[in-house]
Order: C-alpha cells, then structure tokens, then sequence
C-alpha cells in the first residue's frame, strides 16, 4: 500500500511541471525547432468556446476542421448554425500564416514577429511590439502531439480569448 502510495505522489510530482504557464518559459527558437512536429494536411472534428471580454457568455460551437499545407485553414461550422470560415480575414491571416509556418518548419518568419515560449508540448507566441500582430493579438497558445496539433488558445488584443479542440 505504501509503494502504491509512493508511486501516486512521485508521478505528481514528476507531472506538476506540465501544469505551468507557457508564458513563464522563453525559448529560442534554436532550443525548440526540433521538438515540434511536422505538421501535415489534415481533417478533423473541432469544438471551440470564445469568451468575450466584459460578458458572462460563452459561445460554443462545433463543426469540422480542414488544413490543406500551404494553403489554410478552414472551420466547416455545423452547431450551433451552419457556416464555413477560412482564416483570410486580416485578423486571422496571421494566424493562418502561423500555422503555414509551423508546418513547414519556416520558423525565421515566425521569428521576426513573435517571442517564442515552450514547455511540454505547448507553444506560445507573443508579439513583438514592432510586429503587425501587436495590433491584434495578445497571444497563442498551440499544444501538440507527436504528429497534430491539438489546441489553439487565441487572445486577441481586445482580450476576447478562443479555445479549440481539434480530435
């Protein structure tokens, strides 16, 4: 009993460093370019949750998911109302060119935009004050697995903060 007991506390203990910020862990990009996946064309269900700022209302929605490389990205919303959004928008084109970059491996033009941060899986990105981003995006958060991503938490520059789940 007390090996089992053992076990439980030395595997939380071992984990607890997967429940921290991102944001507390600057990287270079040379420390974290071979960790992160080569990331192909997929397809996949989504669900996303966006909170906006100053509001109590959570809006969900759900639908498919479509990364053609060096195309884009598209969400086939299906609920709570039908619609289809491809990442071209001013404020989503970077986001799009994000995900490019990231799956091409491109990181130099991440570079001169973003800050990098990692730990355990999870990218972050801020933007550079001098970088067009600024404008609109307070940060990413872009957690992997071995071959896909899995999440992306957006916070736009007014605090509205958007959470997808790609499975």
């Amino acid at each position: 009993m007390f090996n089992k007991i053992l076990i439980t506390i030395a595997c939380f203990v071992l984990t607890f460093p997967a429940y921290g910020n991102v944001f507390e862990h600057p990287q270079s990009l040379e420390t974290i370019a071979g960790q992160i996946p080569v990331l192909n064309s997929t397809e996949c269900k989504f669900r996303q949750e966006k909170t906006i700022p100053a509001s109590n209302v959570v809006l969900k929605s759900s639908g498919d998911f479509k990364y053609e490389k060096d195309k884009g990205v598209t969400f086939y919303t299906t609920y709570p109302i039908k619609s289809t959004v491809s990442y071209t928008s001013k404020e989503y084109k970077q986001i799009n060119n994000i995900i490019n970059a990231i799956s091409n491996k491109a990181y130099a033009k991440l570079e001169k935009d973003f800050q990098f941060y990692y730990i355990n899986q999870t990218l972050g990105l801020i933007p550079k004050k001098e970088s067009p981003a600024f404008n609109y995006l307070k940060s990413i958060e872009i957690e992997f697995n071995q071959t896909a991503i899995t999440k992306m938490i957006i916070l736009a520059a007014d605090s509205t903060k958007t959470v997808i789940w790609f499975q």
